[in-house]
């Protein structure tokens, strides 16, 4: 399982760089459709995700909470760190004067994440909520953003940041699940590592507040996938 659980994460690492590098390529060619850098993301994040779905479907099952999550030091540091990073972006979008509400959810998000980061670490199971706000944060945040990019449908300018959001928030909802000893392994490490690929393409041509929000969703999910590999 161990060797298993290397593989998974590394392949997970790797289509990651791959996607920001290609995002990267993508943005500084143009969004045009029909262009070689569109397929190749593409074609490579359609690839990512069916590796991942067709990877967790050996996994073991496991629903407990206490038993799902390790109570490590360095897990630990790691959680608290996306945690940090959730906070900091949504800290400067309300700074920056930008829409109050889906910031001050983000702040509220990230001290969740926290709390729940340091009832793992003790070996103990966080109450629901501090699931559930994070979750409400992302489907609140996903709405909005919707319809500002419904307003000028250019398909290529929003649906990688449309499948990074839907992949945050079915990873929080399906982590959530492990409050009542009723997760799902397979589905939440799938959607966990689907969040890490995507947040990683964001990251290629986004601005600091957003790319802080997908480097501590990304580290967040990334770090609660590591916890549900281990034996």
């Amino acid at each position: 399982m161990k060797e298993k659980r290397i593989w998974i994460l590394l392949g997970t690492g790797l289509a990651a760089a791959a996607g920001f590098v290609l995002r990267g390529w993508q943005a500084r060619r143009g969004l045009v459709p029909g262009d070689v850098s569109v397929w190749c993301l593409g074609l490579l994040c359609a690839a990512a995700v069916i590796a991942l779905a067709a990877a967790c479907r050996g996994l073991e099952k496991k629903e407990v909470y206490t038993e799902s999550f390790s109570s490590g030091t360095a897990e630990l540091a790691v959680s608290l760190a996306g945690a940090a990073l959730v906070l900091a972006g949504s800290l400067l979008s309300l700074a920056r004067g930008e829409e109050r509400l889906v910031p001050g959810l983000g702040v509220l998000a990230a001290l969740c994440f926290g709390v729940t980061a340091w009832q793992r670490s003790r070996g103990a199971v966080p109450l629901y909520v501090f699931h559930a706000a994070p979750c409400l944060y992302l489907v609140v945040k996903l709405i909005l953003e919707f319809k500002q990019w419904s307003v000028d449908p250019a398909v290529l300018d929003y649906c990688f940041d449309l499948f990074f959001a839907i992949s945050a928030m079915c990873a929080v909802f399906h982590l959530g699940s492990f409050c009542f000893d009723k997760g799902q392994r397979r589905i939440s490490v799938f959607w966990c590592l689907s969040c890490v690929v995507f947040a990683a393409v964001g990251l290629a041509d986004g601005g600091l507040a957003r790319c802080l929000l997908l480097a501590g969703m990304g580290v967040w999910t990334g770090c609660s996938a590591w916890q549900l590999l281990e034996d």
